[in-house]
């Protein structure tokens, strides 16, 4: 006896049959891997109408990044007669790509594979969330990282600080003990002086004269160099006050001497730079916290040596401090011949822990400037020029000075 099916059973099933077109994704391969039929639902992940589809190779929709191995494995596991199950990850049409656990198997005939069968679920969002979550794992770990490798550097910035704290400590404390007998000594060379200029007129007076100059100059070094240590050591007074600018560079320069002497030439506002410059020269007056100004100097002065000290030629190297009036503003500008700093930083040179350095220093240094120029109402630049680079100070003036070079 022969079933045969209603017309309200041949309606479901037809329905049913257009639902799992819809909805499977699902195609058939001949033993060739031609595809030789495809579901609507493969048709609009793949972009394809199913004309394009059959009568092409399964390849169509391989995307390239995936390794061969895959397909190796696949293959010998579907003509093994099991099932594989894997995921894969295809081009569309469009050149958009989508990723699809699938389950493929073959089809057996007389002995012999017939076809293939593909089934396979959409995952791509799946993926894509994993890939999101890796990556974002990934870069936490990397900011852990870097957390903790910055919170290294700042413990060994702050071991420095405290090891600079004492020497500062000492430095006062020897300072102190230096200047009372060198006024002393200062004191009673004026008086020798005097004397002997009240002696009768011999060649032996005149070369003793000629002596006491650079004995005064040398005395005039030992006093320069002992009052900026002085300043630089004693305990910060965070208040405000009016400074002249000029002398805070001229402190800076004192403390950074010794290094400058085997670096470089400094010119300041043109005129070399030498123990011997008078400091109230120039009066370029802003209301600051001297110390913490004069630290910002050393920072940009040193940064500069560091620079510098990469040329050969000595005489090659140069750095220019000017100091002017502009726009009711003091100006301070460091210039080096250096070469410059590097495109990639030059906007985030200010940053913590950017450094223009191929060793040493933790890049802090400038970033410590940063803040100190803004605490007192100040800004600060950097440019570079034809062959280095251009650090800006712009505190207000406390003269009310415009537009005046000196």
């Amino acid at each position: 006896m022969t079933n045969k099916l209603t017309t309200q059973e041949k309606s479901d099933l037809n329905a049913s049959l257009e639902i799992i077109d819809k909805y499977v994704i699902r195609s058939i391969a001949d033993a060739n891997g031609i595809i030789i039929d495809a579901s609507k639902a493969f048709c609009d992940i793949s972009k394809y109408s199913k004309e394009e589809l059959i009568g092409q190779p399964h390849s169509i929709v391989r995307h390239p990044d995936m390794d061969k191995k895959v397909f190796e494995q696949m293959w010998s596991t579907i003509q093994s007669g099991k099932t594989w199950v894997g995921r894969l990850k295809n081009l569309a049409k469009d050149g958009t790509f989508y990723w699809v656990e699938a389950h493929i198997e073959a089809n057996f005939e007389n002995g012999k594979i017939a076809s293939y069968t593909a089934i396979r679920n959409n995952i791509t969002d799946k993926i894509l969330l994993e890939e999101l979550n890796r990556s974002l794992n990934k870069k936490i770990e990397l900011e852990v990282a870097k957390s903790t490798k910055q919170l290294e550097l700042i413990q060994k910035e702050q071991l420095k600080s405290v090891k600079l704290s004492s020497i500062g400590a000492l430095a006062a404390g020897i300072t102190h003990e230096i200047n009372t007998p060198l006024t002393y000594i200062k004191g009673n060379f004026e008086l020798i002086k005097y004397d002997l200029e009240e002696l009768p007129k011999s060649d032996i007076r005149d070369r003793i004269l000629e002596d006491t100059e650079v004995i005064t100059s040398g005395l005039d070094r030992i006093s320069n160099i002992v009052e900026a240590m002085r300043e630089v050591s004693q305990s910060s007074n965070e208040s405000k006050e009016k400074t002249n600018i000029y002398r805070t560079l001229r402190t800076a320069l004192i403390i950074s001497n010794n290094r400058i002497k085997q670096v470089t030439k400094i010119y300041l506002n043109g005129v070399l730079y030498s123990l011997d410059l008078e400091k109230e020269t120039a009066p370029y007056f802003s209301i600051v916290q001297k110390q913490r100004i004069e630290q910002v100097w050393i920072i940009i002065i040193n940064n500069a040596l560091d620079e510098l000290v990469k040329m050969t030629d000595y005489e090659e190297r140069r750095l220019d401090i000017n100091i002017f009036y502009e726009n009711n503003k003091v100006i301070v500008e460091f210039q080096d011949n250096a070469g410059g700093i590097k495109e990639e930083i030059l906007a985030k040179i200010f940053e913590a822990f950017v450094s223009n350095k191929q060793s040493g220093g933790v890049g802090i240094g400038l970033n410590v400037a940063k803040k100190i120029v803004e605490e007192n109402d100040g800004e600060i630049f950097a440019r570079n020029t034809t062959n280095g680079a251009v650090f800006r100070i712009e505190l207000s003036s406390s003269e009310g000075n415009d537009d005046r070079r000196e």
